[in-house]
């Protein structure tokens, strides 16, 4: 199993995946490799940045909240969070938050003055709207206007919604962070454990790769860790291998190339 992050690792600064790691991974997977993306991305947005999933098998989405199949949008299973706790998010917007994002499986409302033209964005001031329409509420994300307001809202959501995993997130390629929120328990390598489980594939057959704070457990705990050489200094200690080249010169294919002995 080779299990891919997205944004600042398969994906490119341009929000793309490279024709080249696309054949690559075709390849691979003709072959009996299973290809996963696990992403802190909704799935229509996973959809979206990849132009399809002929060269993926399984998608695990929302940091570990969910798992697909790919081959026919089956899914493995699924963990959303509580209509009840979702309002207690109501309460936390104020000046210094930017925006907050209910989110579901193909619409990411976004509870925000400020818009974006992403057609699975779904921008609004009315809370009853989004209540009313995110269905299956896969995770909740706030932004803030600095990183030190983001810490002290973290402390507080530690505190104020316990039934949460509160995570910080930070992706290689900018110093901003935000706020991640999913149901507890909810991992990117529970989801990737879960996965394996469900296919008979042992721990050690596994390869991630990574860049970001939330890439650094299932780096730690899969068979094999990698961390693209453009990988935050952390994420970094936390991997077996760091790989030569980064994101904009395809290096999750340029280790596998040489790792698998596949050209």
């Amino acid at each position: 199993m080779i299990v891919l992050d997205l944004d600042g690792t398969l994906l490119n600064s341009e929000k793309k995946v490279s024709e080249r790691s696309k054949n690559y991974l075709r390849k691979l997977k003709d072959m009996g490799y299973i290809i996963v993306i696990a992403t802190g991305r909704i799935y229509e947005s996973i959809d979206y940045v990849m132009n399809g999933f002929e060269y993926v098998n399984y998608v695990i989405t929302d940091n570990g909240a969910s798992c697909y199949n790919t081959c026919d949008d089956h899914t493995i299973f699924n963990n959303p969070i509580e209509l009840k706790t979702a309002k207690k998010f109501k309460k936390i917007y104020n000046n210094n938050c930017m925006f907050i994002n209910v989110c579901d499986k193909h619409t990411i409302y976004k509870y925000s003055d400020i818009d974006e033209d992403d057609y699975f964005i779904d921008t609004t001031k009315d809370w009853d709207y989004i209540f009313n329409n995110c269905k299956e509420i896969s995770h909740i994300s706030v932004s803030m206007k600095t990183n030190e307001q983001v810490m002290e809202l973290y402390n507080k959501l530690k505190e104020d919604i316990p039934e949460l995993d509160i995570n910080i997130m930070q992706d290689s390629f900018a110093d901003r962070k935000w706020i991640e929120t999913i149901k507890k328990g909810c991992t990117k390598y529970k989801a990737i454990a879960e996965l394996a489980n469900y296919l008979n594939i042992n721990n050690d057959e596994i390869i991630a790769f990574g860049d970001g704070l939330n890439d650094i457990d299932m780096l730690k705990k899969c068979g094999i860790g990698v961390a693209l050489s453009n990988a935050l200094p952390v994420v970094k200690e936390n991997a077996n291998f760091i790989t030569a080249y980064n994101h904009n010169h395809d290096g999750v294919i340029e280790f596998l190339k040489e790792y698998l002995n596949v050209e």
